[in-house]
């Protein structure tokens, strides 16, 4: 399989059945997830990645977050259900497996109440086409972040918690918008 073939829409438009594939399962996931009354967002994210040895590549998020629930009766502290879809593109490095995309399908929560609009997630995710980063059918998603009601911010690390070698991970920063 070509690279081309695994990239999303925002680098070709090539496969447009792939991108309205993904935008429905957030969307179904959103509305699953979110009372009726209360609508989720979406978010678009694009920004870069490193792994180890200073590897940088480019790396797309979509996804929909649910709405904020109080946290144990407190409406001091929140969480809300969180579900993603993201691409990593190729490398140009003949060293390690990193020459080609890889996908990761993920689903977890987000908790804010400490600080305005700052939030951490942790996450469970799925990856096809493994890397040396992303080494293991399985990896754990957590970011640190800020939003704002269009915008977001955050850092976020990939890996699998060292269950299976190599366990390079991807740490990325990313932005986006929220709708």
């Amino acid at each position: 399989m070509y690279e081309s073939e695994l990239l999303l829409p925002f680098y070709s438009y090539k496969y447009p059945l792939r991108i309205l594939t993904a935008i429905g399962l957030i969307a179904i996931s959103a509305l699953v997830w979110t009372p009726s009354s209360r609508a989720a967002n979406i978010e678009i994210l694009a920004g870069r990645s490193v792994t180890t040895q200073q590897r940088w590549t480019d790396t797309v998020f979509i996804a929909s977050v649910g709405s904020w629930r109080p946290l144990d009766g407190s409406e001091t502290w929140r969480w809300a259900p969180t579900a993603g879809l993201g691409e990593f593109k190729a490398r140009s490095t003949h060293q390690e497996n990193l020459d080609h995309a890889s996908l990761i399908v993920y689903g977890g929560a987000r908790l804010s109440g400490w600080w305005r609009q700052a939030f951490v997630s942790f996450g469970v995710g799925l990856t096809k086409y493994r890397t040396d980063a992303l080494s293991s059918p399985y990896e754990f998603v957590s970011s640190l972040g800020w939003q704002s009601p269009r915008y977001v911010l955050m850092l976020r690390h990939i890996s699998n918690a060292k269950l299976h070698q190599p366990n390079l991970g991807e740490t990325m920063l990313l932005g986006g918008l929220r709708f």
